[in-house]
């Protein structure tokens, strides 16, 4: 790119003051000029070295004429001899120090190049201070300077990060890059560049973690094609795979999304995402939240040009995609791009060119608000940051593991992939997850299909809403620091619930692993039928109490609707307690409970003759009453169908 300083440089220059004592080409004599315009003439044909002669001699015999100095540092920038093209600026400040304030913001670049900032920061700050208030430069001065006063402090300062080549059998003498990991980081999919130029090809290779060793990547035969499969994104249960594609003939632009699920033995064929996400212009960079209930991508202008600005859009329970938004509170005038949302839904992380940073583009991590909107980004720091460009990050479910591409010493080929663990002060919030199985109590038959919900008890928010896969299974990320209750229904079968307790500040860590039967309905059930009585996990009172907590109700709404879906069904409900206290006080609170429950069903519309309620005190424990988790879990209520 041309320093272009003397765009119509006659007409361009500023009036004298009698006072002056340098010359420009306003006042210069008919022969130099004649001679600049010469020099000047070179320049336009990109004959820099022979321009710097002729202005060399110019300089001679017209030592004061200060566009001579300002010419000729320009066509040292295009030689990029950095040294001269600054000695020549300075020697035009020397000579008319508020002529031309672009000369201190060259003098800043030049020393933002060899890492001079306090240097940079005084030059940059003289030409914010001598520039006209509408320049064209001030934004990029301004930004500039910003990056001055940022850089020495993140170096007096640098983060923790040993980054680990994450050896042979990811990375290769080919490019690795653009990582993505399930929730359980036992499976990673990331693109690789084969070949060089025109002739490379991108595609999408996978991993697997075994006995705490990568087995050797292999491709994608499903996804990948003679074309370009380009930067992607695998759901935390690895169900769901999006990723980038360019120039099919069909797409909405120059870049279009796709999709693929994995259905048992391979991935489903991938389709485009439509025109809900795709548009004329260029979608890439996606990433999945944990539940695949979200996407976050880039989007840029039409063929990879113009901004980049990051973008969001909910899926629906159909699977379409709503219509995306951008993230207002955290794109800039310049390119926001390569977004990672973390299993815990509020911490993202991304690259930006737009904030103050190390290099061209830096790695930033922003945190939600309880408002819901996004906070000040905040720059992941020296050395994680260069003077390169970094770009793509993912961070791991525990959030103790990062993942990146980089050209380091000693690796594999130009860009390999790396795992770092990454300093506390950048961790997302603590999540775990679970991994259930749905299937059928009786005969044991996977359920495909079957609705799951998962229910933020305190504000009775749907968290997301998924089907299990066709294997009956399905994985959820929970976030620690909330309480969560758990639905899963299915046409002809009975609700099952579980009740996640994260709220506290010691919450559980370890994985969740379920199995969850659901009982089939029995539509003419004969007396040798047995059906065991349903547990309402989220159903909760006052302590020594039959006041319903306000937490109860989406499990209450569960089991209405479940009445309302079958309305022949009758129910007993049945209310337990556990061995504490007197027997008759226990006998009577569950009484109260099991009334308190019908009552609520009453109130909202399920006739009084289709619900029986008993209380059985004590007397029906299903664990041990010598512990406080085997109370806990004989205080509960439950029901039984009865035809």
């Amino acid at each position: 790119m041309r320093y272009f300083l003397f765009l119509m440089i006659f007409l361009t220059s500023t009036s004298l003051w009698a006072q002056k004592d340098y010359q420009t080409t306003q006042d210069i004599s008919k022969k130099i000029k004649k001679k600049y315009r010469e020099a000047f003439s070179s320049y336009n044909a990109f004959k820099y070295k022979e321009a710097i002669k002729q202005l060399d001699k110019i300089q001679k015999k017209a030592p004061r004429f200060v566009n001579a100095y300002l010419l000729e540092a320009d066509c040292y920038l295009l030689l990029k001899e950095w040294d001269k093209a600054k000695a020549c600026f300075e020697q035009a400040l020397e000579i008319a120090p508020d002529y031309k304030p672009i000369s201190h913001y060259r003098l800043g670049q030049l020393a933002m190049q060899s890492a001079t900032y306090v240097e940079a920061g005084q030059q940059l700050s003289l030409f914010l201070e001598k520039a006209p208030k509408n320049s064209k430069l001030r934004p990029a001065a301004e930004r500039l300077l910003a990056d001055a006063r940022f850089r020495p402090q993140a170096m007096a300062n640098p983060v923790p990060f040993q980054p680990q080549n994450m050896g042979p059998n990811i990375n290769s003498h080919q490019r690795e890059y653009f990582p993505s990991v399930t929730a359980n980081e036992k499976k990673i999919v990331f693109n690789v560049l084969i070949g060089e130029g025109r002739q490379a090809q991108e595609d999408l290779y996978q991993s697997f973690k075994v006995n705490g060793e990568w087995t050797p990547a292999k491709p994608l035969p499903e996804v990948n094609t003679p074309e370009n499969e380009g930067a992607q994104s695998i759901s935390a249960d690895g169900q769901y795979l999006v990723f980038t594609v360019c120039n099919r003939p069909g797409d909405y632009g120059s870049c279009d999304l796709y999709y693929c699920v994995w259905e048992g033995q391979g991935w489903s064929r991938p389709q485009n995402m439509g025109p809900n996400i795709n548009t004329g212009n260029w979608e890439s960079q996606p990433s999945l939240s944990a539940n695949a209930q979200a996407l976050y991508f880039t989007r840029g202008g039409a063929r990879n040009q113009g901004d980049k600005d990051l973008w969001m859009s909910y899926r629906n329970l159909d699977g379409s995609w709503g219509t995306p938004q951008p993230l207002s509170e955290l794109n800039t005038d310049y390119d926001e791009t390569a977004p990672c949302i973390h299993p815990d839904g509020q911490t993202l992380y991304f690259s930006s060119e737009g904030y103050p940073g190390m290099g061209k583009k830096d790695l930033f991590i922003s945190r939600k608000g309880e408002d819901g909107k996004w906070g000040a980004p905040v720059n992941l720091g020296y050395p994680i940051n260069t003077e390169g460009i970094e770009e793509a990050i993912v961070v791991g479910l525990s959030g103790e593991l990062a993942y990146l591409a980089a050209e380091r010493a000693g690796g594999y080929g130009s860009l390999d992939l790396y795992s770092f663990e990454l300093p506390e002060a950048l961790r997302p919030k603590a999540v775990t997850y679970l991994e259930a199985h749905v299937f059928d109590a009786e005969t044991k038959a996977n359920l495909d299909q079957a609705l799951v919900y998962l229910i933020d008890l305190q504000a009775q928010d749907t968290v997301c809403a998924i089907r299990t896969n066709a294997e009956g299974k399905f994985l959820l990320c929970l976030p620690l620091g909330q309480d969560y209750a758990l639905h899963v229904k299915e046409k002809g079968y009975l609700f099952a619930s579980e009740h996640f307790e994260l709220s506290a500040a010691n919450s559980r860590q370890t994985p969740y692993q379920l199995p969850m039967p659901l009982q089939a309905l029995k539509t003419n059930p004969s007396k040798t039928d047995s059906v065991a009585p349903i547990l309402l996990k989220n159903v909760f009172f006052a302590t020594n109490s039959a006041s319903l907590q306000p937490s109860s109700r989406a499990e209450l709404e569960q089991l209405r609707s479940l009445l309302i879906e079958q309305p022949k069904m009758r129910i007993r409900l049945q209310g337990h307690t556990d061995n504490e206290g007197e027997q008759a006080d226990n006998l009577a609170l569950s009484q109260r409970r099991a009334e308190a429950v019908r009552q609520y069903l009453i109130e909202r519309g399920i006739a009084a003759d289709r619900l029986e309620a008993q209380g059985f005190g004590e007397s029906r424990p299903i664990a041990d009453n010598n512990t406080a988790e085997g109370r806990q879990a004989n205080r509960r209520t439950e029901f039984l169908p009865l035809n």
